[in-house]
């Protein structure tokens, strides 16, 4: 079985890219108060790197050799629902140590 090329897309390689990109911002936390404040949950902020990842694993996949390729298709599916899951909620492991640390009732903006 190959990957399709059909899968390779420029414009879903340029988004993917620019995904990771905002995701990869909140993870360092240069927008922390905005992501302890963020509705539905935290993690809403993390679920463009997620998704972006799975966009560059399928759009890159054949490009790939075969076994490879169908290996990044493989990993694309969870990072996709982890990515969807983000927007409610994620798994400590796969945040930022910063935002697991955050207590969520603490107002960044409050002062003592």
């Amino acid at each position: 079985m190959t990957v399709p090329t059909t899968l390779f897309s420029w414009p879903l390689l340029i988004v993917s890219s620019g995904l990771v990109g905002l995701g990869l911002v909140t993870w360092v936390g240069l927008f922390r108060p905005m992501v302890l404040r963020a509705w539905p949950s935290p993690t809403l902020h993390l679920s463009p790197l997620y998704l972006g990842a799975a966009g560059l694993l399928t759009s890159l996949a054949p490009l790939a050799p075969r076994a490879l390729g169908m290996v990044m298709l493989v990993l694309a599916l969870p990072l996709f629902a982890l990515g969807v899951l983000a927007v409610v909620w994620l798994p400590g492991p796969l945040q930022p140590r910063w935002l697991r640390e955050a207590p969520p009732w603490k107002d960044p903006y409050a002062h003592p």
